[in-house]
């Protein structure tokens, strides 16, 4: 078989990813197929009526693949600096450890394959299974109109789907580039009268939040008849990819409901209850190393946005001036968000919120740690309306303008804070909360809580419980149910490095280094120990190194 070796972006993988992604079941023996054919495409020397075996006998054309069922362990090898218009949409499945890859040959740039709006997905895959797409440029942007949003239509890039109502495994999404894609911005809720062209409220569940750059999803061919049981994406990774400019999302998987006018409701991708036993998602997903950024588009309003999964880690990402979210979790399970970068979210497209990182409604085992989450409107968003239970550990949250750490929760949630450093120089507060959301339950403890914003507060209620956080800056109060609080300069090293990480570098987590403390630090040896920390800090420290201290980072 043709082989040719991947060259990743450099830096991309070189965050410390400290949780090991979910896995697919290693293949026995008997289970692995023979090696596949690898078929070649040029754009500009091939001939659809040549072999397609070779090089020198390469087929022209995307619809010559699209007409192919291909095997497992195939290769379809697109030549590099190639340019194709229209769909991709190979036919065929591969089989565990011998999944059908796309890929490129030859010296140049990625392939390129452009949608122009055309398609509703530039490249897609329905009801297959055990594939690898790697090494393209995709795009999929509506030509512009003189009304803004007009050209807004339900597009994607990449979009893999089933609507079988089987389980479906095995998809590596590896070293893509996927930009401009025009996808229109349909939102769960809302009131109808702020609609615009491009923008729709109130759309319900399986209507919303379902175009973008890499879209994983489901549906039902028939949502008044869905089959007895969903289909299931189950070993989605999509890594070492640059995703740019593309709306709703940069990155979305989502699971059907059937909320939609006419449809019967089957609950597979909502979730009433923790255990709520009609809630089926999709299953190990794993987005690491990929560099994320809408600034081109007022339309961006997710980085990554995961809904109806389950057992999900998100390591390792540059997610920049995204609306709405950086990183989101909604109806999703076991989900760990970690050692990413999410600066300058903005408010987009008529959304409410502008956070670095949101575990949102119906979220369970959501741990998000190691993060470097700075210069959005919130820092992190704690949503978890209905119910939840959230950690929130060990990350350095600072140059944010409205909260830092937004409490949102309901009664039935709760949130455990700890070993944070949280820097406020912008707004009024640090950790603020109100109404109906301080019912629920904060555990608030060993973080540094710093403001230079004279007046900057704290919301107290009798449900957020502070314990030995140090409270420093101008006149920052502090909270009196803090038994062991400790007021004081933390004493950091210097100030935080507000430059956002490439392509190249991947996510400058050392950039906030200059929010670690000094030698001799109030902040030493003044925490609380606390069971099941993670066992290290934000710079990768074992914890502890004597007794706890207190913020993101562990002296000793």
């Amino acid at each position: 078989m043709f082989s040719i070796s991947r060259q990743a972006a450099p830096g991309l993988l070189a965050a410390a990813l400290l949780v090991a992604p979910a896995q697919v079941a290693l293949a026995s023996p008997a289970e692995i197929v023979a090696a596949g054919v690898s078929y070649h495409v040029d754009a500009a020397q091939g001939n659809d009526t040549a072999s397609g075996l070779d090089s020198a006998h390469a087929w022209r054309s995307l619809a010559r693949v699209n007409q192919m069922t291909f095997r497992p362990g195939d290769e379809i090898l697109l030549r590099a600096g190639g340019r194709w218009s229209g769909q991709l949409w190979p036919k065929g499945s591969g089989a565990q450890g011998a999944p059908i890859t796309v890929d490129r040959y030859g010296d140049g740039a990625n392939p390129r394959i452009d949608g122009g709006g055309a398609v509703d997905d530039t490249v897609r895959l329905a009801d297959q299974e055990f594939w690898t797409v790697r090494r393209l440029e995709v795009t999929n942007q509506a030509p512009a109109t003189s009304t803004p949003g007009a050209n807004l239509k339900d597009l994607r890039g990449i979009h893999v789907t089933g609507t079988g109502g089987r389980p479906l495994h095995g998809f590596v999404v590896d070293g893509v580039d996927v930009h401009d894609v025009t996808g229109e911005v349909n939102w769960i809720g809302g009131d109808t009268a702020d609609n615009k062209p491009g923008i729709h409220f109130k759309m319900g569940w399986d209507r919303s939040k379902k175009t973008g750059g890499i879209v994983f999803d489901s549906t039902v061919a028939n949502v008044g008849a869905p089959p007895a049981t969903p289909t299931v994406l189950d070993g989605i990774t999509i890594q070492n990819s640059v995703i740019a400019n593309t709306s709703f999302a940069g990155i979305s998987v989502k699971q059907y409901s059937g909320d939609a006018p006419g449809a019967v409701a089957t609950g597979w991708g909502s979730r009433a209850s923790a255990g709520d036993t009609r809630f089926t998602p999709h299953t190990n997903v794993v987005i690491r190393g990929n560099h994320i950024s809408q600034p081109g588009t007022a339309y961006g309003c997710n980085g990554v946005y995961l809904t109806g999964v389950r057992h999900a880690v998100v390591e390792g990402n540059v997610v920049h001036r995204a609306g709405t979210s950086g990183i989101e979790a909604y109806f999703a399970d076991d989900v760990t968000i970690q050692s990413n970068e999410v600066a300058e979210t903005r408010q987009k497209a008529n959304g409410a919120d502008s956070n670095g990182i949101d575990a949102d409604k119906g979220t369970t085992k959501v741990v998000v740690q190691y993060n470097w989450s700075h210069g959005n409107g919130d820092g992190v968003l704690l949503c978890q309306f209905s119910f939840g239970d959230v950690v929130l550990r060990y990350n350095v949250i600072a140059g944010n303008t409205r909260y830092p750490v937004y409490l949102h929760s309901d009664k039935a949630a709760k949130a455990k804070v700890y070993g944070n450093t949280i820097h406020n120089d912008r707004g009024k507060y640090l950790v603020y909360g109100y109404g109906t959301s301080l019912t629920s339950s904060y555990d608030i403890t060993d973080n540094i809580l710093y403001s230079t914003v004279a007046g900057a507060s704290l919301t107290t209620s009798s449900t957020i419980r502070y314990d030995s956080n140090l409270y420093g800056g101008a006149s920052l109060p502090v909270p009196s149910g803090d038994a062991h609080a400790v007021r004081a300069d933390p004493q950091f090293a210097g100030s935080p490095d507000w430059t956002v990480g490439t392509p190249e570098s991947g996510p400058r987590l050392a950039a906030a280094y200059g929010l670690r403390v000094r030698p001799g630090s109030p902040a030493i040896n003044r925490g609380v120990a606390i069971s099941g920390n993670g066992g290290r800090d934000y710079a990768g420290t074992p914890l502890y190194t004597g007794k706890p201290d207190i913020g993101a980072f562990e002296v000793g």
